[in-house]
């Protein structure tokens, strides 16, 4: 299984979910999404308006990749999330079975 696969982390009430990757040793915020807010969705910092997307979806610009840390400071309304991504977090960097094999005797 690939260390750098998309994976999501939901709020501990089901409200909200983010999808991230991990990425060397950090985890790469990709999206947010409040399911329980109608206002429409945009990409953060830019503002840029997604009129197609579903209603409260925030996807972050590329530039710079964000961070939990990052995150963390920008939204602090989705702190309950935020502490469930570092759990997913550490449980994905942890996890050897995501490190790729090597054949026996090497």
């Amino acid at each position: 299984m690939r260390r750098d696969r998309l994976r999501t982390t939901e709020s501990p009430d089901g409200r909200k979910v983010a999808t991230w990757q991990l990425i060397h040793s950090g985890a790469r915020i990709l999206r947010v999404q409040n399911r329980t807010d109608a206002s429409p969705a945009y990409r953060w910092p830019s503002k840029e308006l997604l009129p197609a997307a579903a209603p409260g979806l925030v996807l972050f610009d590329d530039t710079p990749p964000l961070d939990l840390a990052a995150v963390r400071e920008a939204f602090p309304g989705h702190l309950d999330l935020w502490d469930a991504l570092r759990g997913d977090y550490w449980a994905a960097l942890l996890c050897v079975t995501d490190f790729p094999t090597t054949a026996s005797g090497e």
